[in-house]
Order: C-alpha cells, then structure tokens, then sequence
C-alpha cells in the first residue's frame, strides 16, 4: 500500500520540477487568437473518448491496450489508441486530464506547435514497441505519454541551457521516477525516458533548425523568461534558434 500513497506526491513532484525547468527556457506565448492548437488537439482526442467511455463502455473495450489481442489476434491498433481511455476510474481520468492539460499547454510553449505535431506521435511509436513483444496486463490512461512529454522539458533544457540548476532538477526528475519503480509503479519509467526523449527532439531541432521555425517571425511568439535571455523589449530566440547560434 506504501505506493498508493507515495505515488500521487511523486507525481506532483515531477511535475513541480519540470516547472521549474520551464522557468529558464524561452516561451512561445498564445491567445485567443492564437491559441495552443496542438495542444487543445491533442486533449480533445483523449477527453472525448475518455468521458464517452462512462456511458458506453464498449468504447474501452475496443481501443484499451490488451498485449494478448495485440500479439496472438492482430488487434495492433490498440497499441496506439490505449491513451485514449482511461482504466483509474472517475478520479483517474480526471486527473489525468487535468494534468494533460497542463503539460500540453506547457510543452507547445517551449517546443513550437510544429515540433510538437511531429514529437507526439513519435513518443506515441517509439514507446508502443514493447506491447507487441510482452505480454503485459491490460490498461488504458495518457499518463505515460503525458509524463513522457513533461520530462522531455528537461531533456530540452539539458541541451540548450546547460548549467547547474538544469542538472539537479533532471536528476531530481530521474530520482522521482526510480523511487516510483522500486515502489512499483510503473509511471517512473516514462519519467526517466521522456528525459531522454526530449534530448534526441533537441538534437532534431539542432540539426534541421529551420524545419520547426514559424514561417514568418512573430516579434512576440517567443519571450525571455529569465534576464540572461534578452531584455523584455527583446524577442528571445525559440529552442531551435537558439540553437542555430551555438
């Protein structure tokens, strides 16, 4: 029972530190007019379902990740729509989509909507590998994804403003993730990938800079939040532009 208790603060935990992260990146802002679009996407394609499913349980029943109906019967979809519904009930499913909210809205600021575009159903490919090899209990939630996308701020912020205080918050972020795996959650594994995976996203942008930057520039798309990185007059450069100048 020691995880049941624990897990919650450690999840809160990880998210606080991947806050912290963001305080040192440089921010796209949005508005009505131009709001988070991926973001707000991505959200309605897991609430939808996720809330249809307390009516219609058949809609869990069909998308649910099941590694025996993957492997033995083909159903290799399910491998890919499990984030869609959830399996921790009422309080499960909303805190999971309170939590994707937040992260969403966090990660397109620091990544772009385009990198965010291509980065999600990366981590939705890369990580969904393993249900067609093991046979492993069957489920359905977006945490996995959603903490592997929070992390990945850190990965982010591992590359393009290395420095002390980066380093012991994704190592806090690491820890975080390997006491909830010696609890045996399973949750402290997409902490400790989703590090890794905003690495190898930063190392992209690094390498095809101007793929993820807008088309026309908006002085404002992008502001400093620290003073190191401009003044407040002064639009600071997106993760791939800065980048390009090192």
């Amino acid at each position: 029972m020691t995880d049941h208790f624990l897990s919650p603060v450690l999840y809160v935990l990880m998210i606080v530190a991947v806050m912290k992260v963001m305080d040192g990146l440089p921010q796209r802002t949005f508005s009505l007019r131009k709001p988070p679009k991926v973001a707000i996407g991505l959200w309605l394609i897991v609430a939808i379902p996720s809330l249809l499913q307390f009516a219609f349980p058949g809609i869990y029943d069909v998308l649910h990740r099941d590694s025996d109906k993957i492997i033995d019967h083909g159903q290799w979809w399910r491998a890919y729509t499990s984030f869609m519904v959830q399996d921790g009930g009422v309080g499960g499913t909303a805190f999971n989509l309170f939590v994707l909210a937040l992260i969403g809205y966090a990660a397109e600021r620091v990544w772009g909507s385009r990198m965010m575009l291509a980065f999600v159903p990366a981590l939705m490919l890369v990580f969904s590998v393993d249900t067609f090899l093991v046979h492993g209990p069957p489920g359905g939630g977006n945490s996995g994804l959603t903490f592997r996308l929070a992390t990945s701020i850190a990965g982010l912020a591992l590359l393009i403003r290395p420095g002390r205080r980066h380093y012991l918050l994704a190592a806090a972020i690491v820890v975080d993730g390997a006491v909830l795996l010696l609890l045996g959650d399973g949750h402290g594994e997409p902490m400790i990938t989703g590090i890794a995976a905003g690495l190898v996203a930063a190392l992209v942008q690094r390498r095809w800079p101007r793929v993820w930057q807008p088309v026309a520039a908006d002085p404002e798309a992008v502001q400093p939040r620290s003073p190191e990185h401009g003044s407040e007059g002064e639009a600071a450069p997106g993760p791939a532009g800065d980048l390009e100048g090192r």
